[in-house]
């Protein structure tokens, strides 16, 4: 059984998301469109005082004065209620749209939302369905609309909830039953399951995550996408799926491959990708760090497949053009216009100016030209192995003496090239050049960890004793998987084992306990954004 303090519901494929709100009530969000969740705590059923939740895969359970429920989900867009008891209210008061139509045929309820491009069917399966809603008399529009649903003569009801948005029709719960798609959620799940080979409960609870934030192929999402959560981070960010690639590497290897070019699907034509897309919106003011050389690295460790030429040959050209833009279409230097850019939005970096040059970006760009000068071997473009062997060398190079005063390492402001000191976690991500890193920076960046940075929560994104640390500052002090990661794996490699075991058991023991949220404070461990998140869910599983 699980539990909304730390999950969602959701299924595989589907664009519903039920959760918590409050200690009373239940609410559905619809993730379509531009990432922003339609209905998102507006269509809600409250229970009243007393009332007790809890869910498996397979269907929430509900139980409360006067009743019981049962909600499940089927297909893309649909959900299936049932209850015995009292009659039950759904409440759509939706704050951000008036309803432009209501109508009622045959027992059956349709909302239309013309702001959100949206529509609601209520489709009556057992007792019958009312509609109730509030409107001005004059106005074509309704505020708020309910649905109550009231049980049949055996004291049952049951009915769908059906979302129809952009080109999708909804199909009225056609011919099934709520037994049968519940019954179906949870042997996929099961067979899901069965390919992580789950040891404890946590490990279960990330795969739950990981199936649970799958979204099926639609608008933007040409295949199959594993959005950040459903519980409110509904996109895709062009470094948080290379991160679930990795979790995904030795499980799944044609969904890992998916994720991996989920944003490559979208590169323009001068080589950019986008910084987010949703299904119907892509997000192009701002870029990511360009992890994903070091990230297909790590794939190939966890699974050789990755390291086929078919493989190999999927990957290569969109990496190489993106390469390209960042080191001829980014000015002199690459460099982060924006703390967006960065992946690390308010990093103390940016106090000074929001546009900087940084070591550990020419390093990732160093790991990425590495990466294909080795794939370029394999598949036999001798002139892009030499060119690209070269620039990795070079990049590297420049990584170590223009952003280390032999001292301390620094990042400069991009306009004038004048060296900023800060005590931000980002600076040390140069790390991740891993044995090109002279040793005594390779001391330095260690040293720095286990004075400053080394918590309870694993690895804090800025200095615990800095004056600008706060512990819920976003990339001012909380604690975040993508850095765990990549300071755990190249501290193992370059065998610094026992500091890098000490972060991963801290921030691993921080997420059983807590949740697998977007970050989690560096003082206790405990969730302080966005729960049932994927890159944190796959944190664990590949520590």
């Amino acid at each position: 059984m699980y539990s909304f303090d730390r999950l969602h519901y959701s299924i595989k494929g589907s664009y519903h998301v039920w959760d918590g709100k409050g200690k009373t009530a239940l609410k559905l969000a619809v993730i379509h469109g531009h990432g922003q969740d339609i209905f998102n705590g507006t269509l809600s059923i409250d229970y009243g005082k007393g009332a007790k939740f809890s869910f498996t895969p397979r269907e929430i359970t509900a139980k409360f004065d006067g009743g019981e429920q049962n909600i499940t989900l089927f297909g893309t867009d649909g959900t299936f209620i049932k209850g015995k008891g009292r009659d039950i209210l759904v409440e759509i008061a939706n704050t951000h749209a008036k309803f432009d139509y209501q109508i009622v045929q045959n027992g059956i309820v349709e909302l239309c939302d013309f702001k959100n491009n949206c529509s609601l069917m209520f489709v009556p399966i057992k007792g019958r369905l009312e509609i109730e809603k509030t409107r001005v008399a004059g106005e074509v529009v309704s505020q708020s609309v309910s649905v109550r649903a009231y049980p049949d003569e055996n004291g049952e009801y049951e009915f769908s909830i059906e979302s129809n948005f952009l080109e999708k029709g909804a199909v009225g719960a056609q011919g099934m039953r709520y037994d049968y798609y519940a019954d179906l959620n949870e042997k996929d799940y099961l067979a899901w399951e069965k390919k992580f080979n789950c040891k404890n409960k946590y490990e279960k609870e990330c795969a739950y995550i990981m199936w649970s934030n799958n979204i099926a192929a639609n608008g933007n999402f040409v295949t199959d996408a594993i959005v950040m959560s459903k519980s409110g981070m509904s996109n895709v960010w062009s470094w948080d799926n290379a991160f679930n690639a990795l979790g995904l590497a030795d499980i799944d290897y044609r969904l890992a491959m998916d994720q991996f070019m989920i944003m490559y699907k979208h590169i323009n034509r001068v080589g950019r990708v986008p910084d987010a897309i949703s299904e119907a919106y892509k997000v192009w003011n701002f870029v990511k760090p360009p992890v994903q050389g070091w990230m297909y690295k790590q794939m190939i460790k966890r699974n050789p497949e990755f390291a086929t030429p078919h493989a190999l040959e999927e990957v290569y050209f969109d990496m190489k053009r993106n390469t390209d833009w960042w080191l001829n279409l980014r000015g002199d230097v690459p460099s982060y216009y924006h703390g967006n850019d960065s992946g690390q939005d308010n990093s103390t970096c940016f106090d000074a100016s929001e546009h900087i040059e940084t070591g550990e970006l020419i390093a990732f760009l160093s790991v990425q030209c590495s990466f294909l000068s080795e794939a370029a071997e394999i598949l036999n473009y001798p002139t892009d192995k030499k060119v690209y062997a070269q620039l990795a060398k070079e990049l590297a190079e420049k990584a170590i003496k223009d952003y280390w005063d032999g001292e301390r390492m620094f990042v400069r402001l991009a306009e004038t090239g004048e060296p900023y000191y800060c005590n931000a976690l980002m600076p040390l991500r140069i790390i991740v050049l891993e044995d090109m890193l002279p040793k005594e920076m390779q001391e330095y960046v260690v040293k720095q960890i286990k004075a400053h940075h080394l918590c309870r929560g694993g690895i804090a994104s800025e200095a615990v004793d800095s004056p600008c640390f706060v512990e819920n500052g976003y990339w001012r002090g909380a604690v975040w998987a993508p850095d765990v990661v990549m300071f755990v794996y190249a501290l193992r490699n370059l065998g610094y084992t026992e500091l890098a075991d000490e972060i991963a058991e801290n921030y691993k023991s921080s997420v059983c306990k807590y949740g697998f949220s977007e970050n989690s404070s560096a003082i206790t461990g405990k969730q302080l954004r966005c729960k049932a998140y994927s890159w944190a869910a796959n944190a664990y599983w590949v520590l």
